[in-house]
């Protein structure tokens, strides 16, 4: 028993240690010269995240997402939060659940988008989510989509419509292009889609495999 705690207590010095030599870095917006984002890491050099981690709102100064990294990984307890500052979702990405969220937005819309009966998902508890719902969703696609140079040349601007499966452990299935508009685009498109990170799938009496819809503005930037 003794041996035990010892282990216990050796264990929890450790990690006592660790959490406090890593190193709090603040990354500054270049032109607004204000914070946009903060995480604990090894060292000033280092991106690599191992703990804390704050995304922050660079018109307001407020977070809107809090949470923690294991290992450059998110972990843990993660909240999002509105301009003002209100919780819209909660997931814990340890073990994959929800722990709060507004009604989803996301889905429909791209059913409308799409010209799909808005009824799709009606056999559904609950549908596909993008962790963090639809204002992080838009983080997500703000960063990562670019309007391809070849359909920059040309002046084209459209809508890309693709399908994909979310499987039962969230992962992006079978994603496939279902209206084109050419030029780059619908390989940007299928790009995106394979970065996305993990869903929360759908669910009937437990998860399932569902079909999602989704589509892609693209045009060049005002």
């Amino acid at each position: 028993m003794k041996k035990f705690l010892f282990l216990i207590i050796l264990s929890a010095s450790i990690s006592s240690a660790f959490a406090q030599t890593a190193f709090r870095k603040k990354v500054i917006h270049k032109t607004l010269n204000v914070l946009v984002e903060e995480y604990d890491t090894k060292d000033s050099a280092s991106t690599f995240k191992i703990g804390y981690y704050a995304r922050y709102n660079t018109m307001y100064g407020t977070p809107s997402k809090v949470g923690s990294y294991a290992d450059n990984q998110r972990s843990g307890i993660w909240t999002f939060y509105t301009d003002s500052m209100k919780t819209y979702f909660k997931y814990n990405y340890s073990t994959g659940l929800i722990l709060f969220s507004k009604p989803d937005t996301l889905a429909k819309y791209f059913l409308k988008q799409a010209e799909v009966d808005t009824n799709f998902y009606k056999d559904l508890t609950q549908v596909p989510m993008f962790v963090g719902g639809a204002v992080e969703f838009k983080d997500f696609i703000t960063a990562n989509l670019r309007y391809p140079n070849i359909a920059k040349e040309n002046e084209i601007t459209g809508k890309v419509i693709a399908s994909f499966y979310i499987g039962p452990n969230g992962y992006i299935e079978m994603p496939k292009i279902i209206k084109s508009i050419g030029y780059g685009c619908d390989d940007e498109a299928l790009r995106i889609i394979k970065l996305m990170p993990r869903w929360v799938p759908g669910r009937k009496q437990a998860e399932v495999r569902q079909l999602y819809y989704m589509t892609f503005n693209f045009a060049p930037k005002k």
